[in-house]
């Protein structure tokens, strides 16, 4: 790949991660779920353990309740991307998240402002990129209880 296919490649995964976050923070769940291979993993073991995640249906299966009452705002920040051959590549992102749940929600929590970053690889499908794996790296996390002596 020559220096000009390399430029064009990063900068096609980083509209794709900038779409991956206005997809989450919008809920366009198909919007979302076009992002990602269909063979995606999704691992988020540091917010809920044990949670790693194959398949995009499954991810969505996932992501939609959790998300689906909440107010979200994710950024990413700081990209490294390497691009490996024609079709494969790997990133990490520095990133921030905040979310608020609506009163009467399913959720434990009130909000949760979050800082860490996005471990990842991309996959290039029919001339697009695709995200082939997502591994999320919390160095740290506020939470606000809905309750703090309620236990809710």
């Amino acid at each position: 790949m020559n220096a000009v296919d390399r430029l064009v490649a990063i900068e096609d995964i980083k509209q794709l991660k900038a779409r991956y976050f206005r997809m989450i923070d919008s809920k366009n769940w198909p919007g979302l779920e076009a992002l990602f291979a269909a063979d995606a993993s999704f691992d988020i073991s540091d917010d809920v353990p044990g949670c790693a995640i194959t398949g995009v249906s499954e991810i969505l299966r996932v992501i939609v309740p959790s998300l689906a009452s909440a107010v979200s705002v994710h950024h990413g920040h700081c990209p490294e991307i390497e691009i490996t051959c024609g079709t494969m590549a790997n990133g990490v992102w520095a990133m921030e998240d905040v979310l608020r749940w609506a009163e009467g929600s399913d959720s434990p929590i009130k909000s949760l402002h979050g800082y860490g970053h996005y471990f990842e690889t991309y996959r290039r499908i029919n001339g697009q990129w695709r995200i082939q794996s997502l591994r999320l790296k919390r160095l740290r996390v506020d939470i606000e209880p809905w309750h703090p002596n309620s236990g809710r």
